[in-house]
């Protein structure tokens, strides 16, 4: 199975889910899945990048505290990401290359800010050699 990630519906606020056969993996696609609900992906040259480490005292938190940094990174720092490589990670940390470029209000549009990476219904699990994730953003 490759990885894979999609939204469902929740009151207010999105949830993101993702599906992999690695923690990396799994990390990788959520973060996509986040920013894409930012600003589309295909608006998006991958012309740099941007590194992001990330210590947590566990999986759950490493999970909200990166997926914090990336949606800081593109609405803070203003830097779009098409596509994002996490190099390594684990229960407690996590590095990753953001890949993308700038923001130019002529050739990006922001879909919706994000407010919030949440603690609700956060799920970060390992079954049958599998990982399987999901997180609430506040909108």
């Amino acid at each position: 199975m490759a990885k894979r990630h999609w939204t469902f519906d929740h009151t207010a606020d999105i949830g993101i889910a993702a599906e992999a056969d690695t923690l990396p993996e799994l990390f990788e696609s959520l973060a996509e899945s986040l920013a894409e609900e930012i600003c589309p992906k295909s608006q998006v040259k991958p012309s740099t990048q941007r590194a992001v480490t990330v210590e947590a005292e566990d999986v759950e938190a490493l999970a909200v505290d990166f997926l914090t940094d990336v949606m800081n990174v593109m609405q803070t720092d203003l830097f779009v990401v098409s596509a994002i490589q996490v190099a390594s990670a684990d229960s407690n940390s996590l590095s990753a290359l953001l890949i993308g470029e700038p923001y130019d209000p002529a050739r990006h549009e922001f879909a919706q800010e994000v407010k919030a990476v949440t603690y609700h219904q956060l799920e970060i699990a390992e079954q049958a050699g599998k990982w399987s994730g999901q997180v609430i953003l506040d909108i």
